[in-house]
């Protein structure tokens, strides 16, 4: 029987249809009596109308706002009420949801511990005035409850996110939200034979800062340009997010120490105050990684965490870059050009005596490169598929596929899902020879696709990270964890 957490884990994955099914499967769509039941069936409701158009939109929005309604009957709660006024509207009921708004107005000024927190109960009163059509009260009260908890990211993402349906269902301008959207997050790299004497150079950088105001920043710590703007961007406030490429001693010993002794006391600084410091793992099997492939998939690694988390907070990635002067620019900076998301570069010469990340010998035949398996593919399923996405290579009673073209193997996953929902499909990116990867990367792709009950493609982190890059509708969860023989693997699910 499918728990609240699990079938609301399935709905934030992006799939509203299996969490539905599963929550009826469960039995929690017969239970009136239950306000939990009632106001999770509410948020699948919600989410359903959110993925229809017209009239079946209006219809979902207006049952979920019953659900929502219902609940706060049984338990007098701000939470279920004020979702019940606001699904209300947007159900094509506007004087229920006025109704309903007062009400939420009158539970907060009666009972003071309304609200999981002050900015909740602030929010809440400010969305109650919206609906009201006191659009200045709401502004005041949203304010009044981000001063009082300033640093609530997701919290203020999510208010920002329910207002924008309400003011386009109201036929209002939302453009005053954009002064409460979380700040910017920052993706930063650069090169590591710089002239760090150069004052113009932090001048540029700290320019940039102050004019974006970034609150989050993701990279690196190389000497030179990665530690220059970790410095700046630490001292604005950002919080610092940093992806590494091999452990930390070992990082530090390839990218640190060989560029003067004076850059590792300010990396071991950069490195105790970094909101989070992960890297990325090789498996037992593996020879270790040439620095330049290395380094370039944890560039994709904070590109995606970067995207991600602005995604989430409903605000905008950017990114920062140091580069040498007539440099061609790396292939991975080339994703994030394509992208269209805003880019500064910083163009400075390089010192006479630099030395750059070699790249890839002669005899390094690993890239970064994505192993697609399914479980459960039937011949059907795989005939739906163009020719040219048919060639799988057999494992058991699995198939398998590898390809550096990630977008092709993203593509061809979905057409799967599309024809056959009940496939078990992984999507594992790592950096590997295409043509012999490491048994354990093909083992890692086989265990994740096995944890699948369908419906969606399973992957890691760091692999769902590179996917949030691929243009296209497509959303990444964490979903849970996964044992492996090699140790725990964080599952998100792709859809």
């Amino acid at each position: 029987m499918g728990s609240h957490a699990s079938i609301l884990s399935i709905a934030r994955a992006g799939n509203p249809a299996q969490a539905w099914a599963l929550f009826q499967s469960s039995g929690w769509d017969t239970r009136l009596d239950d306000p939990k039941a009632l106001t999770l069936k509410g948020r699948l409701l919600k989410d359903q109308a959110k993925a229809c158009d017209g009239a079946d939109r209006a219809q979902l929005y207006g049952e979920a706002a019953e659900a929502y309604a219902a609940a706060a009957a049984l338990e007098r709660d701000s939470y279920p009420l004020i979702n019940a006024a606001a699904l209300a509207l947007l159900g094509g009921k506007p004087e229920r949801a006025r109704s309903l708004a007062q009400e939420t107005l009158n539970l907060l000024e009666s009972d003071p511990a309304q609200g999981e927190n002050a900015y909740w109960r602030a929010a809440t009163r400010a969305e109650a005035l919206l609906l009201l059509g006191d659009e200045t009260g709401a502004r005041a009260a949203l304010a009044d409850g981000i001063a009082k908890l300033p640093r609530a990211w997701e919290d203020h993402a999510a208010t920002i996110g329910q207002f924008e349906l309400i003011l386009a269902e109201q036929g209002r301008d939302a453009a005053w939200l954009d002064r409460h959207r979380p700040p910017p997050s920052f993706y930063f790299s650069g090169i590591i034979g710089l002239d760090e004497a150069d004052v113009t150079i932090g001048q540029d950088i700290d320019a940039i800062i102050a004019r974006e105001r970034p609150g989050f920043s993701f990279g690196a710590l190389a000497a030179g340009a990665d530690i220059l703007i970790a410095e700046a961007l630490h001292n604005a406030g950002a919080e610092l997010h940093i992806t590494l490429p091999y452990p930390v001693d070992r990082f530090r010993e390839l990218s640190v120490a060989p560029f003067g002794d004076h850059w590792l006391a300010r990396f071991d600084a950069l490195a105790e105050v970094a909101a989070t410091l992960d890297v990325l793992t090789e498996l037992p099997d593996e020879d270790e990684r040439s620095l330049a492939v290395a380094v370039e998939l944890a560039d994709l690694v904070a590109m995606g965490q970067c995207v991600r988390n602005a995604g989430v907070l409903k605000s905008r990635p950017k990114a920062l870059t140091i580069t040498g002067r007539g440099d061609e620019p790396r292939r991975q900076h080339l994703v994030w050009a394509d992208s269209g998301h805003d880019q500064f570069a910083i163009s400075v010469a390089r010192k006479p005596d630099h030395q750059s990340i070699a790249g890839p010998s002669g005899e390094e035949r690993r890239e970064i490169a994505a192993i697609l398996w399914t479980d459960g593919l039937d011949r059907d399923a795989l005939s739906q598929l163009p020719e040219a996405a048919r060639a799988f290579q057999a494992a058991g009673d699995a198939r398998y596929r590898i390809s550096t073209n990630i977008a092709e193997l993203l593509s061809i996953s979905r057409s799967l899902l599309q024809h056959n929902p009940d496939s078990r499909i992984s999507l594992l990116i790592d950096i590997m020879d295409p043509q012999r990867p490491a048994a354990s990367l093909l083992e890692q792709a086989g265990d994740m696709a096995r944890a699948s009950s369908g419906g969606a493609v399973l992957t890691d982190y760091k692999s769902a990270m590179v996917l949030t890059l691929e243009p296209g509708s497509h959303a990444v969860e964490e979903i849970g964890e996964l044992q492996t023989a090699h140790g725990p693997v964080p599952l998100w699910s792709l859809v």
